[in-house]
């Protein structure tokens, strides 16, 4: 079990102390990723329909193909859409895993690619829980890592829908503040839970009931209250920007991880963390080349990270050996 000076005490301090950031505009990761790349003055030119190039002093330097780029080879993606293939990569560069899961048994791997959080799809309704203490939401945690090349460039500690009761704001109104906040994050402006207008009718406050919450209720000061499980952001979750703060050691699994997949020089990297201070326990839950790199760049809590840039650096670097 993690400690609480190691994780629920970051997100109770994070929660009390910060407010949440906020976005005007929430770009989406390919138009980041062109951004970047313009800005280094290579010129993007259409090759199909969701492919591009990438042209740097007339020499082509790479590519995408729809919001993956040649830093992921063909043979790499081949590798990570194969979980058996992938582990077996892992497990030769003795990267830690989970237990292998038990044959017929349904994933519970925590998969956010861009595909999932840009999708236009209905993300099915999740059962909310009732509020829960500090000892019960002191779960192994879940970090992405952002690699680039064999550096982390962002990390971020990601956490289901919570919200920190003051001691005196019921459930209800706490989460009235919750939907504001979110309002004026523009990748987070839609899934507060439930919505401004939903948390104000009746029926709303009832079906909280029957989900085990009760909107009258007074959290008491520094209670951490889960409003559900999902990690997804599209489903309500958060994310705190940890990159100054995590041990090297845990960049450099992630790092190693990306590194085990040959031909794959980018990918985000979701570790199973149960001390953020250690690597002790620490697995690789998911190597995932076509994750959304906006979650980096629009934290719900803590500094930015250019992402799209250092992406855009590994380009040219590359290209120029």
């Amino acid at each position: 079990m993690p400690t609480e000076e190691s994780t629920t005490r970051l997100i109770r301090k994070t929660l009390g102390s910060r407010s949440l950031n906020e976005y005007p505009e929430a770009p989406r990761h390919d138009q980041l990723l062109r951004r970047a790349l313009r800005r280094r003055r290579v010129t993007l030119k259409p090759v199909g329909e969701h492919s591009q190039v990438f042209v740097f002093g007339g020499v082509v330097v790479g590519g995408m193909d729809s919001v993956v780029t040649t830093l992921v080879s063909a043979h790499a993606r081949r590798i990570v859409a194969d979980p058996l293939l992938l582990r077996r990569h892992l497990e030769l560069q003795e990267v830690p895993l989970p237990a292998e899961p038990v044959e017929g048994a349904e994933s519970t791997q925590p998969v956010e690619s861009v595909e999932s959080e840009d999708s236009t799809q209905s993300v099915p309704p999740t059962e909310l829980s009732a509020p829960t203490d500090a000892e019960e939401l002191a779960a192994p945690s879940t970090v992405r890592a952002f690699v680039v090349g064999e550096r982390v460039s962002a990390s971020l500690l990601r956490l289901p829908a919570t919200v920190l009761g003051d001691g005196s704001s019921t459930l209800e109104q706490l989460l009235h503040a919750d939907a504001r906040a979110r309002s004026r994050h523009a990748l987070l402006s839609s899934t507060a839970l439930p919505s401004t207008s939903e948390a104000s009718a009746p029926a709303a406050r009832e079906k909280l009931r029957q989900r085990g919450l009760d909107p009258e209720e007074v959290p008491t000061e520094g209670a951490l209250v889960r409003l559900q499980d999902s990690l997804a952001i599209s489903a309500g979750g958060l994310s705190i920007d940890v990159t100054t703060t995590l041990p090297d050691a845990l960049h450099e699994l992630a790092v190693d991880a990306v590194m085990a997949v040959p031909g794959l020089f980018a990918a985000a990297v979701d570790l199973q963390v149960p001390d953020l201070e250690s690597t002790e326990g620490a697995v690789v839950l998911a190597v995932l080349p076509d994750a959304d790199i906006s979650l980096a760049h629009l934290p719900g809590y803590g500094e930015p990270r250019d992402v799209a840039g250092a992406i855009a650096e590994e380009i040219l670097l590359r290209a120029s050996r």
